[in-house]
């Protein structure tokens, strides 16, 4: 947002600069400037004046004349030899008629001639006398006036802005974060135009359909257990019946199905409940490390992978145990599906966070799946079979334990040659 700010207060400037260089061609280069000829009729009046007296009463006093107005004005008065003028003055005299006896050079200064007098004077303003100085002080103080008032505009234009922006981006973060309930302010003086009111329109379209799927969701998975567990239960009759080898290998195989079934909406009860922004955190202050040997006792390492656990010295943070113990424990085992013969598990403590590092020696996953691994029911290789792919929610639940903690997970390569997976986690102010 803060670009957004500085951008909008350059283009302000922007647009302030070119509004007075407009003004500036307009006013001086395309149209009159009525100014320039009241000040040149005015200095061919005042040359008139000066010049009869010049002629009628004499050339001394004539220039007395000259002295006194430019005395009484703030003004200094030179006379020059028409060899010593500047060139554009010179030429402008030297012309047998000129149009008119008086002269504004491209500094707009003044310059006349009185009558026949081979004398050119110049008059130009005493910048070092008091009344040109304040002259000059009320222009840079209107100036002054003008940038400080546009500044000041633009300044509380940016915060009137900022202040209604802010309520609207608050409402958005936490919407994102999962707080369903949350919209943007309606009010007059914290409304962007239309958008909070667009902005509640597509929370309440996004909420109801959220809220309507996860409502689905939970239903299907109560109401499955029921039947999946009568199946179970009467295909384990048909195993004591007498059968033959192919009906109770049929049986058998009804039975691992509806084992399945039942892993599958235990997974999905697990994590519709995980997935709850107001469910309720056990949250108690954990040596980390703990945890881990926790999450390695409910792991089921299979024979030939070796796990070996790296660990600092005693790391605290305010976790959730059990929910804690669930997400690396899912860690493990997805390392334990796709490992060779080794997994490592590491805890680096930082100085405001742990990071928590599981790994192994597998084949690894492609990166372009990086994004969309911690997705519910993605796989990232199709091709693997159902031992290997489990349910599609492991990692799903991972995510929504480690962010219902204020930390982040993600995933690389590692080392070793398989995946690397990185838990921040934010450590306890208070480690005592």
């Amino acid at each position: 947002m803060r670009r957004i700010y500085l951008e909008s207060l350059l283009g302000l400037f922007i647009l302030f600069g070119l509004s007075l260089t407009a003004y500036e061609v307009i006013i001086y280069n395309v149209y009159t400037d009525y100014d320039e000829v009241l000040k040149e009729l005015e200095g061919e009046a005042f040359q008139e004046l000066i010049t009869n007296i010049y002629v009628n009463q004499g050339a001394e006093q004539g220039v007395q004349a000259l002295q006194n107005v430019v005395d009484k004005t703030d003004k200094i008065l030179t006379a020059y030899a028409v060899s010593d003028l500047p060139d554009d003055v010179r030429a402008y005299f030297s012309q047998p008629s000129p149009d008119k006896p008086i002269f504004y050079d491209s500094d707009y200064h003044f310059w006349l001639k009185l009558a026949d007098s081979p004398t050119v004077y110049s008059v130009l303003p005493d910048e070092s006398t008091e009344l040109r100085q304040a002259i000059s002080f009320d222009d840079n103080i209107l100036w002054s006036f003008i940038f400080a008032g546009f500044l000041l505009y633009s300044v509380c234009l940016i915060w009137f802005l900022n202040r209604r922006v802010r309520q609207l981006e608050q409402a958005t973060l936490q919407f994102a974060e999962g707080d369903l309930s949350a919209r943007a302010p309606t009010q007059s003086k914290y409304a962007v135009g239309t958008l909070n009111k667009s902005f509640n329109l597509m929370a309440d379209k996004i909420s109801h359909l959220i809220t309507s799927n996860r409502a689905l969701t939970n239903a299907i998975a109560h109401d499955l257990r029921t039947p999946i567990f009568r199946m179970q239960w009467q295909a384990e009759m048909l195993l004591d019946d007498e059968l033959t080898p192919a009906q109770y290998k049929k049986v058998t195989s009804i039975v691992e199905d509806t084992e399945e079934m039942e892993s599958m909406v235990g997974e999905l009860l697990y994590f519709a409940k995980v997935e709850r922004p107001d469910a309720v955190l056990d949250v108690k202050r954990t040596n980390i490390n703990d945890t881990i040997q926790m999450a390695m006792n409910k792991a089921n390492t299979p024979n030939g992978i070796a796990v070996s656990v790296n660990q600092s010295e005693p790391c605290y943070a305010d976790i959730d145990t059990s929910l804690w113990a669930r997400a690396l424990s899912n860690l493990i085992n997805n390392a334990n599906r796709y490992a060779k013969s080794r997994i490592e598990v590491t805890v680096i403590k930082q100085p405001h966070k742990a990071v928590i590092r599981i790994e192994d020696d597998g084949n690894g996953i492609e990166s372009q799946h990086w994004p969309f691994i911690f997705d519910a029911f993605y796989s990232a290789d199709s091709s693997r079979n159902k031992q290997h792919n489990g349910f599609g929610l492991g990692l799903a639940i991972v995510k929504q334990i480690v962010e219902r903690h204020r930390g982040q997970v993600s995933v690389q390569q590692s080392h070793l040659g398989g995946a690397q997976f990185d838990i921040h986690l934010p450590r306890s102010e208070d480690e005592t």
